[in-house]
C-alpha cells in the first residue's frame, strides 16, 4: 500500500512540476545533531526559493531514520554515515567535531584537548539514549576495556548543557551544535583528539528512481549547500 501511494504521489508531483512550477511535499527525518546544526537553515533557504513546496521535518534517532526510509514513510534522511545504509542512496552532507564539555570548575577544565579514554574516569551525561552517538561511545569504551560512567541520560543537547553547567558531569557533544549555548553559560569545550571525533553526515534516500521530483530537488539542494 505504501509503495502504491508513494507512486501516485510521485506521479502527481511530476505532473505538477510541469504544470505550475515546483511544488509538492517532502518528508524529512533527521538526527538530533543534524537539526541542532545547519540543516534547518539549509531547508529554510530551499523553502524560500520554492515557496510552493511543503517540507515536514521529524527528529528521530538514526536507526529509526533508516527504517522509515526503507518503509517509505519519509523521503529523505539526514544522519551520521555510520548507520546501516545498505540499499539506500547516501550523498555527502556536512560534518561536525565532537568535544568534551565541562564545567569551568571540573578537574579537566584546564586541559587544551583530551582523548576519549581520559574522560572515562569521570561522571558523564548521556544524550539521546539508543542513538548512534551513544552506541558509538559505548563501543569505543568497550574497545578500551572500559565502560561509560553515565550518571544521567537526557534527550536533547540543551538539557545536557544545563546538567553540565550544574556540575553533575561532563558530556561529549558536537562542537558546532553547542558552541553558542556553551559560550552563553560559561562552559568549557575541549576538542576530542580521537580520529573518530570528526563525524560525517549524509543525505540518505531510497534509490533515485523511487523519489518524487521534489524530494530529488531537495536532496540535491542540501548537497550543494554543504559543498558551498
Amino acid at each position: 500500500a505504501r509503495e502504491l501511494l508513494g507512486s501516485l504521489e510521485r506521479l502527481q508531483s511530476e505532473l505538477s512540476a510541469f504544470a505550475s512550477g515546483v511544488q509538492g511535499s517532502v518528508r524529512v527525518a533527521a538526527s538530533v545533531s543534524a537539526l541542532a546544526e545547519q540543516l534547518p537553515d539549509d531547508i529554510a533557504r530551499f523553502a524560500a526559493r520554492y515557496p510552493a513546496v511543503r517540507v515536514a521535518i521529524d527528529e528521530r534517532v538514526s536507526s529509526e531514520i533508516v527504517r522509515a526510509l526503507r518503509e517509505g514513510s519519509v523521503d529523505l534522511g539526514v544522519l551520521w554515515d555510520v548507520g546501516d545504509l545498505v540499499g539506500l542512496q547516501a550523498r555527502p552532507y556536512r560534518s561536525d567535531h565532537l568535544c568534551v564539555v565541562v564545567h569551568p570548575g571540573h578537574a579537566l577544565a584546564k586541559r587544551r584537548r583530551l582523548r576519549f579514554e581520559e574522560t572515562l574516569a569521570h561522571d558523564a551525561v548521556g544524550v539521546a539514549p539508543g542513538g548512534m552517538m551513544e552506541t558509538m561511545l559505548r563501543r569505543q569504551a568497550a574497545l578500551l576495556g572500559r565502560t561509560l560512567a553515565t550518571r544521567l541520560q537526557v534527550s536533547s543537547l540543551d538539557a545536557s548543557c544545563r546538567i553540565v553547567a550544574a556540575g553533575l558531569g561532563l558530556a561529549i557533544l558536537p562542537r558546532e551544535a553547542i558552541a553558542p549555548l556553551a559560550g552563553a553559560t560559561g562552559l568549557v569545550m575541549l576538542p576530542l583528539a580521537d580520529a573518530w571525533a570528526e563525524r560525517r553526515f549524509v543525505v540518505a534516500t531510497r534509490p533515485e528512481a523511487q523519489l518524487s521530483a521534489t524530494a530529488r530537488l531537495l536532496a540535491e539542494d542540501l548537497v550543494r549547500a554543504a559543498a558551498a
